[in-house]
């Protein structure tokens, strides 16, 4: 049996499925486990501040607003001294810092198809679910880690504006360094896959002729550069080309909190089948100095359906 004939199998069996009340829940169920996985793979935030799930009973309620609030603890600082025998160290009593971090909901729209049409189909349905709801999940979180991102770094001044209009091996190690220099360390980038591509333009006489020999046959086929793991995105319309940012390891870096986890919701009137998606997330930058960006001097090359601007979308 071809793909495609297996394809139509399993959307005929589908939308049989779909017919019973009991179909509906058990296909929700098994959605939702379907999300949850693809959401984990794609979303570039993720892979760099992993999610924790975490329960009504872990949450508080705001006095500012109508929503609920993780509160999280700042490490305590402290120090040290050298003493004699007869000495002793200085006394000092403990305050903790804290911070709250705010939930919000992230939803896609309430999809609607036409029960022929989603037999019509030469895929599984479960893609036709991946292309509309899971991705658009990702946009928003994507975009929401982005803007938190900027505004750490328009505080820290963590940022550097370079007239280079190419990733190289230099202005990398400045971004690294301001993080660095900071009892930090930078441990991943995150840069678009037109930059990614500038990368693999390293002369010879930096990287040695086997690695450049490699680059113009292969591609850079490492999942790290100069010790940094690297995230490259598509998302062109999300995050600038010419623009990368450097974060440290999760436990210096923030919070994302997941509610209960990701929610699946499908349900069949007469021929129609209606779903969406949707989550509660918290998502907070607790360390400002964690981040760091650069500005490449990177010319706009529109593509197809490419408006030709970029720039972080801003979801309030």
């Amino acid at each position: 049996m071809s793909f495609s004939e297996e394809a139509v199998t399993f959307n005929n069996l589908f939308v049989e499925r779909m017919d019973t009340q009991d179909g509906q829940v058990k296909t929700a169920q098994a959605g939702q486990a379907y999300v949850r996985s693809f959401l984990r793979e794609h979303s570039f935030s993720r892979k760099i501040l992993p999610p924790e799930s975490v329960t009504r009973a872990d949450l508080t309620r705001s006095t500012r607003h109508d929503t609920l609030i993780k509160i999280v603890d700042f490490e305590h600082p402290s120090t040290a001294a050298a003493v004699n025998f007869r000495s002793a160290g200085k006394e000092r009593y403990l305050q903790g810092t804290r911070y709250a971090v705010p939930f919000f909901k992230v939803e896609s729209d309430l999809f609607v198809k036409n029960e022929a049409e989603l037999l019509a189909y030469e895929y599984p349905i479960t893609k036709v679910i991946e292309e509309n709801s899971i991705k658009d999940i990702m946009f928003v979180e994507d975009s929401t880690f982005l803007s938190a991102s900027n505004g750490a770094v328009t505080t820290s001044g963590k940022f550097i504006a370079s007239s280079d209009t190419s990733v190289t091996r230099s202005n990398l190690i400045k971004l690294f360094k301001m993080i660095d220099n900071d009892k930090l360390q930078s441990m991943v980038v995150l840069m678009t896959n037109v930059d990614f591509d500038d990368w693999h333009v390293q002369p010879a006489t930096d990287v040695g002729s086997p690695l450049a020999t490699e680059l113009t046959i292969n591609g850079y086929k490492y999942e790290t550069i100069m010790r940094r793991r690297v995230i490259v995105t598509n998302k062109v319309d999300l995050l600038s080309p010419g623009t990368i940012y450097c974060y440290t390891d999760p436990q210096f870096l923030g919070n994302f909190f997941i509610l209960n986890d990701v929610k699946f919701w499908i349900k069949k009137e007469a021929d129609k089948v209606f779903w969406k998606t949707w989550e509660y997330v918290g998502v907070g930058i607790a360390n400002l100095r964690s981040i760091a960006k650069i500005t490449l001097n990177v010319p706009a090359i529109p593509g197809p359906g490419y408006s030709g601007t970029f720039g972080p979308q801003i979801f309030s």
